[in-house]
């Protein structure tokens, strides 16, 4: 998958008293080639863009096509009220996307899916920067949305997603971006839940 900036999407920055983020989670800090060169905390890595860092995101596809979104909490350090991948997280230090990506699925939609690995790309915000790896999977619920982690979600079609994406009339986070981009570019027949 291609680099990613996304110097058009404004700030969302929710203060730090007000989240319900811990800004002491540790994170593997890592290079551009994703090797680990350290550690860093939620909180600098929210406010630092230069202190790369591993995420996830995972798109959940309806059996009849539809993608599931997720409404990030109104109390969500960064892009609160935004919607996100299906599930999205952070890896942990000393864990991996994989294991990341079906914790996330688990803990925020109530759910356990078979995923199916797409590949990573470096996503850039004002904000941070996070190399996120991809993942999707099939599954028509039932759905039992975090309520700490989310404001509920929605299913819609792709094309209602891409034609929202290219107008700018949803708000999506710089990683949902990303991770659309990356569908874009998949084979009509590499698309799940069809």
């Amino acid at each position: 998958m291609a680099h990613r900036e996304q110097g058009d999407i404004p700030p969302s920055v929710r203060p730090a008293g007000e989240s319900t983020d811990d800004p002491i989670e540790q994170f593997d800090r890592i290079n551009e080639r994703d090797e680990v060169i350290g550690r860093v905390t939620r909180g600098e890595v929210h406010r630092n863009p230069a202190l790369l860092h591993r995420s996830v995101q995972v798109l959940i596809f309806s059996s009849d096509g539809r993608l599931l979104l997720q409404r990030r909490s109104a109390r969500k350090d960064l892009f609160p009220g935004y919607y996100c991948a299906s599930a999205s997280g952070h890896v942990m230090a000393g864990d991996d996307y994989e294991r990341t990506a079906q914790r996330e699925v688990a803990e925020e939609l109530g759910i356990r899916a078979p995923l199916r690995y797409l590949g990573k790309t470096l996503v850039r915000s004002p904000m941070e920067t996070e190399m996120t790896a991809l993942f999707v999977a099939t599954s028509d619920g039932p759905f039992h949305f975090h309520p700490a982690e989310t404001d509920g979600g929605d299913f819609f079609t792709l094309a209602e997603v891409y034609a929202a994406r290219d107008a700018g009339t949803l708000p999506m986070t710089p990683a949902l971006i990303a991770a659309l981009d990356a569908l874009r570019a998949l084979p009509a027949g590499a698309m799940p839940g069809r």
